[in-house]
């Protein structure tokens, strides 16, 4: 099919046939040529608020949250109560690193698109701050593995202000998480957790505690793997003969944004067979049958079948000595565990939590990121990856 192309502003002079065709531009990975049909768009109409939204989502998108600020805040301007607006100065103010503005504008989330009508209802309050000495709150999780992963680490600043601390949680964390000493309670969502005072959101809390880039706790680990599951892996991999590198290349292949996220399988084989003085293990527990058998065939470490929850990983990481991976869960928990984790981050619609324009993340002290120096330009990045792989000491 052939690709949309930018009809000129004489024969398009409707906004919302232009905003219309940005958004198809946007869609077919033409985010400069949706840009310029936006521009057309708020000129032809400048009261179309979803003109400017949609231009300062793709600048956020393209790495440039400061530009996309004033335009998403006069579309603010122009429809207060828009929840696409209010959620992307959200987390565009987040990807810039302002934390002030960002955590009270992501309470935005519950009420945009997948998330809303999903935000947790209790009879008991809401915490939003009051004295926890004494007192039982219960932390519910949102959204995918790896936020909750990140994030978890606030809850030893509820537990140090006296608080008994509760964690509900996706299925496959409540292994992993039941480790934690601090943690009175570990259970699933559907579970009852008893009584408690309090509850809140796990990614509230910052913005309760006022995080901002200067005041995020730096701890190289917060999570613990189970000294027997390490044992036993470290008996299944036997003897150590070549440095291991533990890796992944892919999140949840059903999201949008993992598209952007992924690097292409065969991007990553080919790293592998370019470099096979090292033992490379597979992380990637969703591999189908045709990758395992390339995997196989390029003489990597597989496990198929014998990861069952992240407590299961976390345990096989520990044998690790460095994790290559990409924006998912795998590389949170990584991370979590204080072990050397080498993110690959694409350049376009970069998560906003591994800021812009830096190769190292205020939120994991052992994390390096390697970005995309252009748009889908994987393989400079896992070139890279050689290099450093080269000079890496164990």
């Amino acid at each position: 099919m052939s690709r949309l192309q930018l009809v000129p502003l004489k024969y398009c002079m409707n906004s919302n046939e232009l905003i219309e065709q940005g958004n198809q531009l946007r869609a077919q990975q033409e985010p400069e040529q949706a840009l310029a049909c936006y521009a057309q768009a708020f000129t032809a109409d400048p009261d179309s608020a979803a003109a400017f939204n949609n231009y300062g989502n793709v600048m956020r998108e393209l790495g440039h949250p400061a530009r996309a600020i004033p335009f998403l805040q006069h579309a603010a301007v122009l429809d207060p109560q828009n929840i696409t607006t209010r959620f992307n100065l959200a987390v565009t103010y987040l990807l810039k690193g302002d934390y002030a503005q960002g955590w009270p504008a992501y309470e935005a989330r519950w009420d945009y698109e997948h998330l809303a009508g999903t935000e947790p209802k209790f009879v008991q309050p809401r915490w939003h701050g009051e004295e926890l000495a004494g007192r039982t709150i219960l932390v519910v999780g949102e959204q995918g593995h790896g936020d909750n992963i990140q994030f978890v680490r606030f809850l030893w600043n509820l537990h140090a202000q006296g608080a008994r601390v509760k964690l509900q949680v996706t299925d496959g964390l409540v292994p992993l998480l039941s480790l934690g000493g601090i943690i009175s309670q570990v259970g699933r969502y559907t579970d009852d957790m008893g009584e408690f005072d309090y509850w809140v959101p796990i990614m509230s809390i910052p913005g309760i505690l006022g995080i901002t880039l200067d005041t995020l706790p730096q701890v190289q680990s917060y999570l613990n793997a189970d000294p027997a599951a390490v044992r036993a892996w470290q008996q299944r991999l036997g003897p150590k003969t070549r440095m291991r590198v533990g890796f992944c290349w892919s999140g949840r292949t059903d999201s949008w944004l993992n598209q952007h996220k992924a690097v292409p399988f065969e991007t990553m084989l080919e790293l592998i067979k370019s470099t096979p003085e090292y033992e490379w293990i597979n992380l990637q527990v969703d591999a189908s049958d045709e990758q395992e058998a390339e995997l196989a065939a390029a003489g990597v470490t597989r496990y198929p079948g014998s990861v069952h929850s992240f407590a299961d990983t976390a345990a096989l990481m520990q044998n690790l000595d460095v994790v290559v991976g990409v924006d998912t869960a795998v590389s949170h928990l990584a991370c979590a565990l204080g072990r050397p984790t080498w993110i690959m981050l694409n350049a376009y619609a970069t998560d906003w939590r591994w800021l812009t324009d830096r190769d190292s993340s205020p939120w994991y002290s052992t994390a390096r990121l390697f970005r995309q120096p252009r748009r889908g330009d994987w393989a400079t990045v896992t070139k890279k990856v050689a290099q450093y792989l080269s000079w890496f000491k164990v």
